[in-house]
């Protein structure tokens, strides 16, 4: 289970504000929904009035984010509660009108945040692209292992694992981080600072 805190959670804020934490994310849950690209966007237009987004951008919608990997393939990330609400409308949507498209529960999905002013350049150091736009979204691997990387803001990446992430993965982002003051940070932090709407940097 996914740490609240490592102790202090006024310090894991603190590094949040001026240098970068890594968040174990793993109580998010994932969802893959999968088909033909106008198929595709009609079933995800019924849990996004406002569209759904294009390939390679992602939207966040009450911390639930829908990411468009290619123009026949989404990932809609969020709490237990969310994506199973998104689980049953997209469903219902697939059914409704026979569409051939396929929405499954990613089971052994997991995901990692990098958050703070210097998390691009821990990203950067890791091999990965740090130049993304907000909400950019590209499939990259790390370590061996296949991940979706989305730019949740100027300060902020989410790294979405389908198949889990190994401790190699780990080990590459401390080595990448060594020298930015990458430190591990607590979820509850995360969440103050989200409730808070401090900016991140």
């Amino acid at each position: 289970m996914a740490p609240a805190h490592y102790g202090s959670v006024a310090a894991e804020i603190a590094v949040c504000t001026k240098a970068v934490g890594l968040v174990d994310r793993s109580v998010l849950r994932q969802l893959a929904v999968t088909g033909p690209e106008h198929l595709l966007d009609h079933v995800l237009e019924a849990a996004l009035p406002d569209g759904a987004p294009g390939p390679g951008r992602a939207v966040c919608v009450a911390s639930t984010w829908c990411c468009r990997t290619t123009a026949r393939r989404a990932i809609v990330a969020g709490g237990p509660s969310a994506v199973a609400r998104w689980r049953q409308v997209e469903s219902r949507a697939v059914s409704s009108a026979g569409l051939a498209v396929d929405v499954a529960l990613l089971a052994g999905a997991t995901a990692l945040s990098l958050v703070g002013p210097r998390a691009p350049r821990v990203v950067a150091a890791a091999g990965l692209p740090a130049d993304l736009r907000i909400l950019d979204v590209v499939d990259v691997t790390l370590a061996g292992s296949p991940l979706t990387l989305v730019r949740d803001d100027g300060d902020s990446f989410l790294l979405l694992f389908e198949r889990g992430h190994p401790p190699a993965v780990f080990e590459a982002l401390w080595a990448a981080g060594r020298e930015h003051g990458l430190a591990p940070v607590g979820n509850e932090a995360l969440e103050l600072l989200h409730a808070a709407h401090r900016p991140i940097g």
